[in-house]
């Protein structure tokens, strides 16, 4: 994905120059799955350093902290940081970690990059060492809970469990999956979410094809762990963090992420986008990032999709800074979230900006 904008983040060096004097560290990070992969990547640091640390995440720029702490944001623009990570979050902190000597988990940098529609690190990669298999990246051994309630495509039975199980049904999958049952599945659902869509369907259903194994990972696939962390980050960010951090188990975590899928698929099916040059715009009751970012590779002809709802916008886009269009907008260079008073004015800027 090409990008333009911003190039204020301050530089790996100094960010890990700043945490290794730190005596105590704020990180405030971004509404995104990504951003909060890498919130939990640096706090995870400090624990290891013994550093004392609060993680916070954040649906606009806060205002300036006592100055008590070395405060790091993640996606989130404010003169008061002493350190960012602003593009490449999730790769730069797990970078960032090693440089201070710890041991940072390259499954939850992997799933952090995926999340924020990005790709890990050859260094990232190389430490996971993770394998692919056929079939659809779900967190869940459960099938027809998975193909439910992802939110790496959409489909016809997207947030619906009885529409799942209904098409696993048909398809008389053996009760130990296969390769070939692996690859059946996956064809049917990748038929299923392009079926009348947009282009970008067909290259956007494959993140969710062919998954990587996570067999020390706290879900199925590591396409599975990004789904989770997206789903916490706008609902659970508390949670989230401690997943992140190995403080909680799976279980509260994918009852969060079912509730927020089944939320953003129904705004996804309910919305009535506006094709504008570059956008399309959609209102809906439930407007964070996932609801943009399933509309722009689901719903739009257009590279962007703006979604406007109760108080709240999210943009994403694919070959402009979401963050540098939407203003006041937090989050990755691909999915931003912002508080918006007027409507009409937001559309016309964002309108103007891509």
């Amino acid at each position: 994905m090409a990008t333009t904008g911003r190039s204020t983040a301050t530089t790996e060096p100094d960010a890990v120059s700043a945490l290794a004097d730190a005596e105590f560290v704020r990180v405030t990070a971004a509404p995104t799955g990504g951003s909060l992969a890498a919130a939990a990547t640096l706090a995870g640091a400090c624990d290891e350093r013994d550093v004392p640390y609060q993680v916070r995440v954040a649906r606009t720029a806060p205002a300036p902290d006592v100055a008590d702490a070395t405060h790091v944001t993640v996606g989130v623009e404010t003169p008061a940081a002493d350190a960012a990570f602003a593009a490449d979050a999730s790769n730069q902190a797990f970078d960032a970690a090693r440089e201070l000597g710890a041991s940072p988990s390259p499954v939850l940098a992997f799933a952090g990059a995926l999340a924020d529609d990005g790709e890990p690190s050859s260094d990232v990669r190389e430490a996971a060492d993770l394998s692919r298999r056929p079939g659809v990246g779900v967190p869940t051994a459960d099938l027809a809970a998975g193909l439910a309630h992802t939110t790496r495509l959409h489909a016809s039975f997207s947030g619906d469990e009885q529409a799942a199980g209904a098409t696993l049904a048909e398809l008389a999958l053996p009760a130990e999956l296969d390769d070939d049952a692996r690859r059946r599945l996956a064809s049917v659902v990748a038929l299923d979410a392009t079926d009348g869509r947009e282009a970008r369907a067909a290259e956007r259903v494959s993140d969710a094809l062919r998954p990587h194994e996570t067999p020390d990972g706290p879900f199925e696939t590591v396409e599975g762990y990004a789904d989770v962390l997206g789903a916490l980050a706008w609902d659970a960010p508390g949670l989230g963090v401690a997943l992140a951090l190995g403080s909680v188990d799976g279980p509260p975590a994918l009852d969060a992420w079912r509730s927020h899928a089944a939320d953003a698929h129904a705004a996804v099916r309910a919305a009535d986008p506006a094709r504008h040059r570059g956008v399309v715009v959609a209102n809906a009751e439930t407007a964070h990032p996932t609801v943009a970012r399933l509309v722009r590779d689901y719903r739009s002809a257009e590279p962007a999709a703006l979604v406007v709802g109760d108080g709240t916008a999210a943009l994403a886009t694919t070959d402009a800074d979401a963050r540098d269009v939407l203003p006041d907008g937090v989050g990755s260079p691909s999915l931003a979230v912002a508080r918006v008073e007027d409507e009409s004015d937001l559309v016309e800027t964002v309108r103007g900006d891509l």
